[in-house]
């Protein structure tokens, strides 16, 4: 399966939810945002998963349709989305979750806390203490059940039912893995001979890193793509063409382009990328990324209304 590295917002799959566990499991509830507190058991749990549980926030996407996501309180840290199968078997599944946090309304942080049995030998990819199940899959092609944010009850009751809907013995897991984003240093070649450098983090977006630090990104003579008669920016919206970057070194840093990028920079050379639709570090790979800045003003035909991207 494709692990995908999202430095904020977690994109929701629609899935249902995943997990038995054989009491008597910790619980810990959340009687605040920031305060952690034990339940009755007395239940003690590693450092490294409450340090990871402080740096979990949820999103709410849309509270009338009920659609939450995690994100990182902790800026060095990136949200990896991990989709593996596990059996589920006589043995039960192995896994030992903890609520970390809980909600009134039955939304919560439930994290693996244990990996045993049938758990350990999940494959593609390694569960890790310190995952949290956002989504479960029977492999039937029939049930799925998205459990983001919900509580450690829910959370049971779903995987409860991915188990019994199982057709082939298995269970498909999504689950959010907080990492530790890699560095990415960013060179900007001014062509002649001044390099300024930018410390950079995995999943940052282009355009966004160069206002931050007041760049000029934009040459004023450059000719929109959406509007070839008229100058100016779409202000990050991927439609106007103006916020190119030439690629020097480190095109495996970044995303791939997707179809609105394809579409603005048709015609023009392959190392051209619009900042605005750019991941440096995509898939939190660290390394060096070397630029140039708006390479559309060497070339007349750039700034004038008929464009490369807009000839047939």
């Amino acid at each position: 399966m494709m692990r995908i590295f999202l430095p904020t917002l977690v994109a929701i799959w629609a899935v249902h939810a995943f997990a038995f566990v054989t009491p008597p499991y910790p619980v810990f509830l959340q009687a605040s945002p920031t305060v952690l507190r034990t339940a009755s058991q007395g239940a003690t749990l590693d450092q490294h998963l409450m340090d990871l549980a402080q740096k979990f926030k949820l999103e709410i996407f849309d509270l009338d349709e009920g659609l939450f996501g995690f994100d990182s309180k902790d800026n060095r840290y990136g949200l990896e989305v991990v989709h593996t199968n596990i059996d589920v078997g006589n043995d039960g599944l192995g896994l030992v979750l903890t609520e970390m946090a809980g909600s009134p309304d039955g939304r919560g942080l439930v994290m693996v806390s244990k990996i045993t049995g049938n758990a350990a030998k999940a494959n593609p990819q390694a569960i890790h203490v310190g995952d949290t199940i956002t989504g479960v899959m029977a492999n039937d092609g029939v049930l799925k059940e998205r459990v983001t944010a919900f509580n450690y009850d829910k959370t049971v009751e779903a995987i409860g039912r991915a188990k019994e809907s199982s057709t082939d013995g298995t269970i498909t897991l999504e689950l959010n893995r907080l990492i530790k984003r890699l560095p990415v240093r960013v060179e900007i070649d001014d062509g002649s001979g001044h390099v300024q450098v930018i410390e950079a983090l995995a999943g940052e977006n282009l355009r966004r890193m160069f206002m931050r630090k007041q760049l000029k990104l934009y040459d004023e003579r450059t000719r929109r793509f959406d509007q070839p008669f008229n100058t100016g920016n779409c202000g990050g919206d991927g439609v106007c063409g103006t916020c190119l970057v030439n690629v020097l070194q480190g095109m495996d840093l970044l995303n791939p382009k997707d179809s609105h990028e394809v579409f603005i920079t048709k015609g023009r050379p392959p190392s051209w990328r619009a900042s605005c639709r750019t991941t440096v570090g995509f898939n939190n790979v660290g390394g060096t990324l070397r630029i140039s800045l708006h390479p559309q003003s060497e070339l007349p035909e750039e700034l004038s209304p008929g464009v490369k991207s807009l000839k047939p």
